[in-house]
C-alpha cells in the first residue's frame, strides 16, 4: 500500500488495476483490502453510480484454491470506461456484500461537480441538499462531509474586492448560503467569541455574520459567527485584533477586555490522504 496526498478533501481508497486483470475481467482485492469482502465464496453486490442500481457479481475469497481475492464479470465496466493498466479505481463499502466501485477520475469529477454546486447555492436548503449529495459520493457521515468542505473553504485563495463607502451598520452583513449552512451547522449559532447563542421562535438558532476585513469579501477566515451584541462591539468599540501566521483571527480585545476566538479549523483535519493499493 502507498500513502498519497488526495487531491480533494477527502480520504479514500484505490486499487491500481494490472494488465492482467483487466484481459480477463477480473478485479483482484489486494490483501490489504480483504478485511473488508466475505469469507465465502459467492455473489456480491457491485453498484458503479451513486443510485441504487446494483449488479451481481461472482466473488471469490482470498482462502479459495486460487490464493485471491477477487471479483468477477468486471470487463463492461472496464471497457465502458477505457481503463488501462495502472488505472486506479476507488472502492467503497456501503453494506454487508454490497460496494461501490468508481473509476478515479469518475469519482473526482463528481466530487468536485457536486462541490460546484454547493458553492453556488441559491438557498441554505439547497446547500443542504447539494451536501448530502457529496456525503453519500464520498460515503461518509454529514458531519465530515461539513469538516471537510469547511477545510476546503480555508484553502481558497482569498480575493480583495472593491469596497463602497458606507456608515457603519447601514448594511446588514450576509454570507452566501454555502457559507452560511456550514457555519449553522458547525457552530450551532454560538458565537465564536462569547460562545453565546439561542434559538429563534422558530426553532433555529440566531446569529449574525462579521467580516473581519470587508475587502477580504466572504473568504471562510475572513467570516466570525457573532452574537448581535458582539457583532455591535466590533463596529463601535475600541478593538485589537490579533492573527497567527496562517491568517486567522486568535485573539480580539473590546476596549480593556480579552476574548480568544474558537475555531473549528483546530479540531478537523487539513490535510486527506489516499491510499493505493496494488493487485499482485
Amino acid at each position: 500500500m502507498q500513502i498519497t496526498s488526495s487531491k480533494i478533501p477527502f480520504n479514500y481508497k484505490t486499487i491500481k488495476i494490472t494488465q492482467s486483470r483487466l484481459n480477463k475481467g477480473l478485479l483482484a482485492i489486494p490483501v490489504s483490502l480483504i478485511d473488508y469482502f466475505p469469507k465465502q465464496k459467492g455473489k456480491i453486490y457491485i453498484a458503479t453510480g451513486i443510485n441504487n442500481k446494483v449488479s451481481i457479481k461472482a466473488f471469490t475469497p482470498y482462502t479459495s484454491s486460487s490464493r485471491e481475492c477477487r471479483i468477477g464479470g468486471m470487463r463492461d465496466f472496464y471497457e465502458k470506461f477505457n481503463l488501462k493498466d495502472g488505472d486506479e479505481i476507488v472502492v467503497q463499502v456501503l453494506d454487508i456484500n454490497k460496494y461501490r466501485i468508481l473509476t478515479e477520475k469518475q469519482f473526482e469529477d463528481m466530487v468536485k461537480g457536486a462541490e460546484k454546486e454547493f458553492d453556488e447555492s441559491e438557498s441554505e436548503t439547497v446547500a443542504r441538499s447539494k451536501l448530502e449529495a457529496i456525503s453519500k459520493i464520498v460515503n461518509i457521515t454529514p458531519k465530515e462531509t461539513l469538516w471537510s468542505e469547511y477545510s476546503r473553504l480555508t484553502k481558497m485563495e482569498a480575493k480583495e474586492r472593491i469596497q463602497k463607502t458606507i456608515k457603519p451598520r447601514e448594511v446588514k452583513e450576509s454570507a452566501p448560503p454555502s457559507i452560511r449552512k456550514l457555519l449553522t451547522e458547525i457552530y450551532d449559532g454560538k458565537c465564536q467569541i462569547t460562545g453565546f447563542g439561542f434559538l429563534m421562535k422558530n426553532g433555529k438558532p440566531y446569529f449574525e455574520v462579521h467580516h473581519i476585513r470587508p475587502e477580504l469579501g466572504n473568504h471562510i477566515k475572513n467570516i466570525l459567527v457573532v452574537s448581535p451584541n458582539v457583532h455591535a462591539q466590533f463596529t463601535y468599540a475600541l478593538i485589537e485584533e490579533s492573527f497567527d501566521n496562517d491568517g486567522w483571527l486568535r485573539r480580539v480585545k473590546f476596549n480593556d477586555k480579552i476574548f480568544m476566538v474558537n475555531h473549528i479549523i483546530d479540531k478537523i483535519p487539513k490535510e486527506f490522504e489516499k491510499e493505493v493499493h496494488f493487485e499482485t
